[in-house]
């Protein structure tokens, strides 16, 4: 069983990120990203280490998170241009 975890182990973590890594990635300060877990927008789980313990995040949640949020912002600026258009033709 051992051997098995073993071998898993390293492909296990290369999905995993710290959330430094996660920082870096959303271009977002460290801060923020633990303020984003706190607040559940995005998912995380603790491990303990280093005493009070960390966390991390699975790449597939974050890049969820990543698309999802610019897919939420093309269809608000989408809206905002529709409206916008709308605003236009009552002017004319």
């Amino acid at each position: 069983m051992l051997l098995i975890y073993c071998a898993i182990l390293p492909i296990a973590v290369k999905e995993i990120l710290s959330v430094s890594e996660t920082a870096r990635f959303l271009n977002k300060h460290p801060d923020t990203i633990r303020r984003w877990i706190d607040k559940k927008i995005l998912p995380a789980r603790k491990i303990s280490a280093g005493g009070t313990g960390v966390f991390v995040l699975l790449k597939y949640d974050v890049l969820e998170f990543a698309v999802s949020t610019v897919l939420k912002h093309q269809a608000r600026e989408k809206k905002v241009m529709q409206q916008s258009s709308s605003v236009q033709k009552k002017l004319l």
